[in-house]
């Protein structure tokens, strides 16, 4: 289901009312960014989570590598020669920072997409224009219904019902 606002204060009232009512899976569509949008994005933590698991394992490999399975003794170096280590870790951890990264953007987003049914609706060709656009997805008449008499209790211009 699909809902066309003419103004940013009315969809922000509407996501409002719906988040307390826990209506399932809200998707904004709309000309400019939402400027209260109590939303964040996880992405930045997987980054940092996935570079410092990425330098850790090539720190761990590295360390590995020149102390147990190959020790070789080389004019009086140690054998943990962290500073030497360093360049590598830092190239693993961008890597797999990145790599990361991308996976994760993909997978929120639900990308690769090439077909969805919302980019059809008539309501959706307001929103490069001036309209203000939720989706709610929801299989159930129920949470539609009630959602529909939030809808209307706080001024949605028009609602399109959407396939798929």
């Amino acid at each position: 289901m699909l809902a066309l606002f003419r103004d940013e204060a009315n969809l922000a009232e509407a996501l409002r009312h719906l988040r307390a009512a826990r209506i399932g899976p809200l998707e904004t569509y709309t000309p400019a960014p939402l400027r209260d949008e109590a939303l964040t994005s996880p992405i930045p933590v997987i980054i940092l989570a996935a570079g410092l698991i990425g330098a850790t394992a090539s720190l761990a490999l590295q360390t590995y590598s020149y102390t147990v399975a190959y020790p070789f003794p080389i004019g009086g170096r140690p054998q943990f020669a962290w500073p030497s280590f360093l360049p590598t870790v830092f190239e693993n951890a961008v890597l797999v920072a990145i790599a990361a990264g991308f996976a994760a953007f993909m997978l929120i987003n639900r990308m690769p997409r090439l077909y969805e049914p919302i980019d059809e609706a008539d309501v959706t060709r307001e929103v490069s224009r001036d309209g203000w656009v939720v989706a709610i997805r929801s299989g159930d008449n129920a949470v539609l219904d009630h959602a529909r008499r939030i809808l209307h209790g706080v001024g949605v211009e028009r609602i399109e019902e959407v396939a798929g």
